[in-house]
């Protein structure tokens, strides 16, 4: 451009006045002076030997030159500013490892997700999930949510959310409207199990509803079971009976209708959700966002 005596900051003052038709507001967006957009523009005619704008009352309007001039300089400046954040993307993207069950994962974790990618687009998520234990540092992973007492092996446990449970079922099965009002009324339902917390006391969830509800006696059978809460929710979603379901997983399901509770009583699970992270090991930067986006994310 040097043959044309045009400076490179004269076709950014004209891109950005043409696309404003304004001086004043593409001195704003370069933060420069008013009188240094006037000063390039007069710059570049001169060296274009051609008026790029007709100025009059405060109005600018662009010549037939200019709108010649300013799809090209605009389409440039834009690709210029895309290699430039892809460029910088590429060097500075980071993985984050992440490890839940499958139920935590597809009933809270991915419809969240989007968030935090749209406030963290350098950083990709790696999620594994597993009904299994996972050796974090064999499998490289940097933060997990786990449900349980917060007492693992290798792990530093922070707590996130407790676990409530209540009766859950499928509009299509019960009729959202109604009200029931003694807890026998659901044992004309099926009932869908998801005994999941063995060895703490609390080895049938339906059973700990029931004795909470003032039936401590009750015969819930054996009914449809399952070694997962998120299957057990999908379940009672199909309208295949009522799951004792965890209200935290299930709490979208509730929200947009696809789930319902016949009762405001649900009884405190002696689980809760924790973070977990390999111990006595430092977090790193993408790390420390995620665990304090997922506590945000818990009181919204």
């Amino acid at each position: 451009m040097k043959e044309y005596g045009v400076h490179l900051n004269a076709l950014r003052a004209f891109e950005a006045t043409a696309r404003h038709l304004s001086f004043s507001k593409a001195a704003e967006e370069l933060s420069v002076s008013h009188s240094t957009i006037s000063h390039h523009i007069a710059s570049l005619e001169a060296g274009l030997g051609v008026k790029l704008f007709n100025r009059q009352n405060r109005k600018v309007e662009l010549t037939k030159a200019g709108e010649n001039l300013f799809p090209v300089l605009n389409s440039s400046f834009d690709g210029i500013k895309r290699a430039l954040k892809e460029t910088r993307s590429s060097t500075n993207r980071k993985v984050l490892n992440v490890a839940v069950t499958p139920s935590f994962a597809n009933k809270w974790l991915v419809p969240r997700l989007r968030d935090f990618q749209a406030l963290n687009p350098e950083i990709d998520i790696n999620v594994s999930s597993s009904l299994t234990k996972v050796d974090y540092n064999a499998k490289n992973i940097h933060v997990g949510i786990r449900a349980g007492l917060g007492q693992w092996e290798n792990l530093d446990a922070e707590h996130l959310m407790p676990i409530h449970m209540t009766p859950l079922g499928s509009p299509t099965l019960f009729n959202a409207h109604k009200v029931m009002t003694d807890p026998s009324e659901i044992l004309q339902y099926p009932l869908i199990h998801a005994d999941v917390s063995n060895g703490v006391g609390f080895e049938f969830e339906w059973l700990e509803w029931f004795k909470a509800s003032g039936m401590p006696n009750v015969d819930i059978g054996a009914g449809l079971s399952f070694h997962d809460p998120g299957l057990a929710l999908e379940a009672a979603i199909n309208g295949l009976g009522f799951a004792i379901g965890y209200v935290e997983l299930a709490k979208d399901d509730i929200t947009q209708g696809r789930l319902v509770r016949p009762f405001q009583t649900d009884i405190r699970h002696p689980w809760s959700y924790f973070i977990v992270t390999p111990r006595n090991e430092s977090m790193d930067k993408q790390t420390v966002l995620f665990c304090n986006w997922l506590k945000e994310q818990c009181f919204l």
